[in-house]
């Protein structure tokens, strides 16, 4: 496979690892490499062309690693980075988080010599095609938002949970997706924050649960009877009519609570304390399942897990991505694993990408799974296509 890379620039003050770095990238498809053998340099190559992917060591004279990334976020020179070094992986990853911090696209840290396989498989991960970028893409304006909310143009995709040994659908979560009727289906980076900026996240967690839950009795009646996953916005724990709200919801269409599960992202919970916990509490004595989202990613994971009834516990992506090749973060995920088993929480991988992703975290206790290489959000009718292929599949391996 070949990437479509214009312009790599690899700054490192050892002649013997450029020419390595560019016969690993002149493999990968680059189109021109340019090089530099201080900070210094590097800067100056940026400021004339600024490339589409960079490799930047973090050892060098006049101007280390670090102070590279510093001036590169003081100047707005903001391409797509790979950080290298010798040094160990801590030290790599911590300036990984600086670096994004700083603001600057960071795609990852590797340790040298470089490794084609890795950088492939780093790049694979968070290359994105030219044109194809929607993270980066302009946000809606509040009135466009709006009026698809009238018209229910924001629809649920559907992304499959499956038990990491054996490969069992176990749930799928709603991802919410916006069906525009002349740019077809819109990011959710492009329209959430308007969402959550104008008070509507709600009303966005409702419209969810109303499609999920007429699509759930559409598949039951099929057979189908599947938990699915809603996110909520920590936006939305407050106040008295939330809980009232999901319960009619529920009790209107016969859907069994436990079929339904909140996910709430662990790095929001810490305004309006008291009403998020009674909230929370609520949900859970009215039978329904409570997930903290992206855990790994916050600073009171701890507090959080002490203070809200959770059933589920999603272990962030950047704990799995290539967490088999860096040690520290093996030890954090395995005590990670190891806490919610004694907290008798079931818990969910999020960004399996690979099938070293799915060995890893299935052989470390990890016990379900969700990400593109299981299967990318789709539509009800792609997803409930996809589950009879799969059952078809099962059928077939069993009979054989």
């Amino acid at each position: 496979m070949q990437l479509d890379i214009q312009d790599v620039l690899i700054i490192d003050d050892s002649t013997l690892q450029r020419q390595h770095g560019c016969e690993i990238c002149q493999g990968l498809g680059a189109q021109q490499i340019r090089q530099a053998a201080n900070g210094e340099e590097g800067l100056e190559r940026m400021r004339e062309q600024l490339p589409s992917l960079i490799l930047l060591d973090l050892e060098m004279p006049k101007l280390d690693g670090v102070q590279v990334m510093q001036h590169m976020a003081r100047e707005g020179l903001a391409a797509p980075l790979v950080v290298t070094s010798s040094k160990d992986y801590l030290l790599i990853s911590t300036v990984e988080l600086m670096g994004r911090e700083l603001g600057l696209p960071v795609l990852g840290g590797l340790k040298k010599p470089l490794r084609q396989p890795e950088l492939m498989d780093l790049l694979k991960r968070v290359w994105t095609p030219k044109g194809e970028d929607e993270h980066h893409a302009e946000l809606f304006s509040e009135v466009e938002v709006r009026e698809a909310l009238d018209k229910g143009e924001i629809i649920p995709y559907y992304q499959p949970k499956v038990t990491l040994n054996g490969g069992l659908l176990k749930g799928a979560e709603m991802l919410a997706r916006w069906k525009h009727p002349e740019h077809g289906i819109i990011s959710p980076a492009r329209f959430i924050p308007v969402v959550e900026a104008s008070g509507w996240a709600t009303e966005l967690t409702l419209s969810m649960l109303d499609q999920g839950l007429k699509q759930w009795q559409e598949w039951a009646r099929r057979g189908l009877r599947l938990p699915l996953s809603v996110n909520l916005s920590a936006l939305s724990l407050k106040g008295d009519d939330l809980t009232q709200q999901i319960e009619d919801r529920l009790r209107s269409t016969h859907v069994p609570p436990r079929f339904i599960i909140f996910e709430v992202t662990e790095t929001a919970i810490a305004d309006n304390l008291a009403e998020a916990i009674g909230i929370a509490a609520r949900l859970r004595l009215g039978g329904l399942g409570l997930s903290i989202d992206d855990f790994g990613t916050g600073f009171a994971t701890l507090q959080q897990l002490t203070r809200f009834p959770f059933t589920e516990l999603k272990i962030d992506q950047s704990l799995v991505t290539s967490v088999s090749t860096k040690p520290h973060l093996e030890a954090v995920l395995n005590s990670v694993i190891e806490l919610a088993q004694r907290m008798q929480l079931t818990t969910v991988a999020e960004g399996i990408e690979t099938t070293t992703d799915l060995d890893f975290m299935g052989n470390r206790g990890c016990l379900m799974g969700q990400g593109y290489f299981i299967a990318r959000p789709m539509d009800a009718p792609r997803f409930e296509t996809w589950v009879k292929e799969r059952m078809q599949q099962s059928k077939e391996a069993s009979a054989g």
